[in-house]
């Protein structure tokens, strides 16, 4: 399809160059008989000066010279128009190949824990069962449709990031604030891994920004580490200042990423569940999200691993210019 359109759109380049050359070819044949004439008149055959010296006398044979020379330009032009032509489509083609891998993986993760619950509830109606036998039952649907409503939740947030279609609610917000935030609602998980989340939030931290959001990517990025942590690790978050930028890593004393995965890490819907073992309820939308809410904000999510060793996801956030904007909320 797109060899055809960056053809189509080669020829729509090329006439309007043709065109143009042909119109100031017009024009040039015109000035040049009229120097020629001028000259034969003044001079007559003896010399001849200037750019005239070098297009012939004749009236066909300047025809035929022009021509040849239009005809050199349009060769070119044509090659020019048809690089510019698939540099112009270039994007267009990338943001359609996107947006076919996205409802592709998009339609696999929801038919994934829509087979379970169709599975489950048919098996469950085969026979009579107690009570106790449909709560259990029940209760693993619950929690199936409460994870495929996280997935539908993320798909729609990820299509309206990449529609560019999301809105920032900014606000005046202390960085480490939002870190206890996030750290407090993953800490549950990580209690019941037998984890230890430490916290070490150096100094204030203003900025501005969507408290929402930035709790969110935090939050994804310390739900990735307890995901994929073993059970006993340790997941450390920090937050410190650098110049004029804000730090927050979350380090984590997991298996680790192999060097070739982690440029790869913050597409959408990538996983590499087979290296680092486990994470079969993670869709690959967090890490996605996370690297979004980064650049809405000014900044950027960074990861370094060492197999065997454990990873470090870094979010850097800009500061606020005036730190007495921000007034600290009143410790509890």
């Amino acid at each position: 399809m797109f060899s055809a359109a960056r053809l189509r759109l080669t020829l729509w380049y090329l006439a309007v160059l043709g065109t143009i050359v042909v119109l100031l070819s017009v024009v040039l044949y015109d000035v040049l008989l009229r120097l020629q004439q001028a000259e034969a008149l003044a001079l007559g055959h003896v010399m001849r000066h200037g750019v005239v010296q070098l297009f012939a006398r004749d009236e066909r044979a300047l025809a035929w010279q022009i021509g040849a020379i239009d005809l050199g330009m349009l060769i070119l032009a044509a090659l020019g128009a048809y690089v510019l032509a698939g540099r112009t489509l270039r994007p267009i083609q990338e943001a359609m190949e996107r947006q076919e891998r996205f409802a592709v993986a998009a339609s696999h993760e929801l038919r994934t824990p829509l087979t379970v619950l169709q599975g489950t509830l048919e098996v469950a109606l085969l026979r009579d069962r107690t009570p106790a036998e449909y709560r259990e039952i029940l209760s693993g649907t619950a929690m199936e449709a409460a994870r495929m409503g996280t997935l539908v939740g993320n798909l729609l947030t990820l299509a309206r990031v990449q529609g560019d279609r999301e809105i920032l609610a900014r606000e005046p917000l202390d960085l480490r604030e939002v870190a206890r935030e996030a750290a407090d609602g993953v800490r549950p998980l990580a209690e019941r891994k037998g984890q230890t989340l430490e916290l070490a939030l150096e100094g204030l931290l203003p900025a501005e920004g969507d408290r929402v959001k930035l709790r969110q990517a935090l939050a994804n990025l310390l739900d990735n580490a307890v995901t994929y942590t073993p059970r006993g690790g340790t997941i450390c978050l920090t937050a410190h200042r650098e110049r004029r930028r804000a730090v927050l890593a979350v380090r984590d004393t997991g298996p680790g990423i192999a060097a070739q995965y982690l440029p790869h890490l913050f597409e959408p819907f990538y996983r590499v569940d087979s290296a680092r073992g486990g994470g079969s309820d993670h869709y690959g939308l967090g890490l996605a999200l996370a690297s979004w809410i980064a650049q809405a904000h000014g900044g950027h999510l960074a990861v370094e691993s060492r197999v065997g060793v454990g990873t470090v996801f870094t979010l850097s956030l800009p500061l606020r210019a005036r730190t007495t904007a921000y007034r600290q909320p009143p410790s509890q």
